[in-house]
């Protein structure tokens, strides 16, 4: 995990861990940090990359849903109730599975501040896209999801700095 190419998704996805976590037995703790994620997209992130054929490994990263290349590299996340990101620029992805754009700064500042942050995340390498793919039939919508999933899978592995 330790890879320059992850440092910017995982400078985003860190979150503080309370001591009492590291042995809580809440199912809304996850290796030690607090589920950050809506259960049923944590779910989704699994059937995306299922229905990639597994090409890469499912894991939480801070209490997030992650998908990580064989080489190490994070090559999608998912967070909240429908926030999902894959590392592909919003170009190499179909138009019709980008997220709307999100909505006003926060008033609260830290919660503004990871806005921001997610902004800069997806100004370059990466995209967030619609989970759900409301636009379109719900296995037509899985199926092209997985193919963004395979595709950033394959970018990561052929562009990997090792």
């Amino acid at each position: 995990m330790e890879r320059a190419e992850n440092d910017a998704v995982l400078r985003y996805l860190w979150v503080e861990q309370l001591p009492s976590w590291r042995t809580s037995k809440s199912i809304w703790i996850v290796d030690g940090y607090s589920l950050a994620t809506h259960p049923d997209l944590c779910e989704r992130v699994e059937r995306i990359n299922d229905a990639a054929g597994t090409p890469a490994t499912f894991r939480y990263l801070y209490g997030k849903p992650a998908l990580i290349a064989a080489n190490g590299v994070v090559v999608a996340f998912a967070k909240g109730t429908h926030t999902f990101c894959v590392r592909l620029p919003a170009g190499a992805c179909d138009t019709d599975l980008l997220a709307p754009p999100r909505e006003a700064d926060s008033r609260f500042p830290a919660l503004a501040q990871k806005q921001r942050e997610l902004d800069a995340l997806t100004a370059g390498e990466w995209t967030r896209l619609d989970p759900y793919s409301v636009n379109m039939p719900r296995d037509e919508g899985l199926a092209r999801l997985a193919d963004h999933v395979a595709r950033a899978v394959a970018t990561a592995i052929s562009h990997s700095s090792e």
